[in-house]
């Protein structure tokens, strides 16, 4: 009898895009259409790099594989799973950062390789006045940075690279006595082009509440139209309506 164990296969890597072919199909075929005027919703992105999706919530438990805290797929987003919205907002951002007071180092590495690239291209084709002037510049401030550091001050910053992306604000119920509302916002992914012109397709999925997304939502703790929502029997006259609807407690119609 052979007491020697196999070794444990590793688990498998859980893969980080979803086939989102075939589920754009589905989404398709799921996905509502909503406007400012009629429903809970700020103006609509309009944006060739954005594609999302409004999805009424009975469609939710669908997506549920799709769903992974924590480690969320690359291309496929579910913006707000489990809080579907009964309004949103959308806003258009640019995103940047700063970093103040690099290292020495940091800084001549920076240096170093932008006159690599250059001095590469060289060997391919002939640079611009430009180019071969932003080498020169280069060169001249590696020597004198190395020579004398503290004669300067520098940072790094992608803000004029103005990356801009999406994001929605969304109110949902955060109870399931309809009572109380939250708010949450979430960026949403874009198509973006990368080197050879490759497009990368990213989705964004948005639950909604089809019955309170078409309605104002009163304010937290005040849910009159919802228990005026059960008298069946409205009956309005001027700016009062008469609200009726059987007596549980007794068999005798209304």
């Amino acid at each position: 009898m052979d007491d020697q164990q196999q070794p444990k296969a590793k688990p498998k890597k859980r893969p980080d895009n979803a086939p989102i072919d075939a589920l754009r199909v589905l989404l398709k075929q799921q996905a509502i259409q909503l406007t400012p005027v009629v429903n809970q919703v700020s103006a609509l992105p309009v944006d060739d790099s954005l594609e999302y999706y409004f999805i009424p919530m009975q469609y939710m438990k669908q997506y549920a594989p799709y769903h992974r805290p924590g480690k969320p797929f690359k291309n496929f987003k579910l913006v707000n799973y489990n809080q579907p919205a009964i309004s949103l907002s959308f806003f258009y951002k640019h995103k940047y950062s700063i970093q103040r007071n690099p290292t020495h180092d940091e800084v001549m590495l920076h240096l170093r390789n932008q006159r690599n690239e250059l001095l590469n291209r060289s060997l391919f084709e002939q640079l611009s006045a430009t180019q071969n002037e932003e080498l020169r510049q280069v060169d001249g401030l590696m020597r004198a940075f190395r020579d004398n550091p503290e004669a300067y001050q520098a940072c790094f910053s992608n803000y004029h690279h103005y990356y801009r992306y999406w994001t929605c604000a969304y109110r949902y119920f955060e109870d399931t006595t309809l009572t109380q509302t939250s708010s949450l916002t979430e960026h949403l992914l874009k198509h973006t082009e990368r080197i050879k012109g490759q497009v990368h397709e990213r989705i964004n999925v948005i639950f909604i509440d089809p019955h309170y997304i078409t309605r104002p939502v009163p304010n937290d703790n005040k849910f009159v139209d919802r228990e005026l929502d059960t008298f069946p029997l409205q009956l309005r006259q001027g700016i009062t309506t008469l609200y009726l609807r059987r007596n549980p407690f007794t068999d005798q119609a209304i």
